[in-house]
């Protein structure tokens, strides 16, 4: 590969954290506005499930889950910008799989099922349909494959996101068939046994949490190629020796430093430069040490 065809990482970082924030606040906002709305019944559905009794909806509550985990996430975007660099906490990353999972299973439902009974318009975008049927789900499916992709999920994680549908499930199906003090307003019962209701929403939910973690993975994958054949081929790097790197690394990263940070080092670019100088065998802790050092002079250069 040519020099010139290297991707610049840092700036395709920066751009994420940008896309980032405009997704998030766009999901906090629409459901926001959403739940709000629907909590006065503005559309005036008049239903039993309009105003305070919406929040029983699986739809409005899938919604809030992930916008509180955009919401969540947002700090750590715009520290990332900040700071050139971010490290999302793993179960903030688990917590919009959560959401994510449940929107994109309204968005098939309403898609399929919604769309047949009721008709494709008004299931994707008559009154709040448009919020919680169509543009936050892929808002927030964007973001989670796409954007917060750095922490690369594990099968045995990929049931997580059945957990809040089987309390749901079980939940409602309680209210309606035992209590009998909801209505089937998801009519699990009127076309084929809520039994085989029950498992068909399962299988499908099953799906679309392993199809949500291939794309994720998949997005983590190609974000962690760019950044390793930056390091590995990027001309921002040819010096003769990995010390010299290391330490323009440094003075890089130190770049954005604000009083009152804690001082993190790379360790994992690190690693990838010293492959690069791979002649050049200098142990890792010595090159952490370098980075630390460089990085100390070159914050107090700043601070002088």
């Amino acid at each position: 590969m040519k020099e010139k065809e290297v991707v610049n990482a840092r700036r395709i970082n920066k751009m994420r954290f940008i896309v980032g924030i405009v997704i998030c606040s766009l999901v906090i906002a629409i459901t926001f506005t959403g739940v709000a709305l629907n909590l006065v019944d503005y559309f005036n559905y008049s239903t039993p499930e309009s105003g305070i009794h919406n929040l029983r909806m699986f739809t409005t509550i899938s919604n809030i889950i992930a916008a509180i985990a955009a919401f969540l996430c947002l700090p750590f975007q715009i520290d990332g910008l900040r700071r050139d660099r971010y490290n999302l906490p793993s179960w903030i990353v688990l917590l919009m799989y959560v959401g994510a999972t449940g929107a994109f299973l309204t968005f098939t439902c309403a898609l399929t099922l919604i769309s047949a009974v009721n008709g494709f318009v008004h299931a994707m975008f008559d009154n709040s349909n448009v919020f919680f049927h169509t543009i936050n789900p892929i808002l927030i499916t964007l973001c989670f494959t796409l954007i917060i992709s750095d922490t690369r999920i594990k099968f045995s994680r990929s049931f997580i996101p059945l957990i809040p549908i089987v309390i749901y499930m079980f939940i409602y199906f309680l209210m309606v068939f035992v209590l009998k003090t909801w209505r089937d307003h998801y009519q699990t019962d009127k076309f084929i046994p809520w039994p085989v209701s029950l498992i068909l929403i399962l299988s499908v939910s099953f799906g679309i949490c392993q199809l949500l973690r291939f794309l994720h993975n998949l997005s983590n994958k190609n974000i962690n190629q760019k950044i390793r054949d930056y390091y590995l081929k990027s001309s921002d790097f040819d010096f003769p020796k990995v010390s010299n790197a290391i330490s323009h690394l440094a003075s890089l990263e130190s770049k954005f430093f604000h009083e009152g940070d804690d001082i993190y080092i790379p360790t994992d670019i690190i690693k990838i430069l010293s492959d690069r100088f791979g002649a050049d065998i200098v142990p890792l802790d010595i090159l952490y040490d370098i980075y630390l050092e460089q990085y100390l002079i070159s914050i107090g250069k700043k601070s002088a």
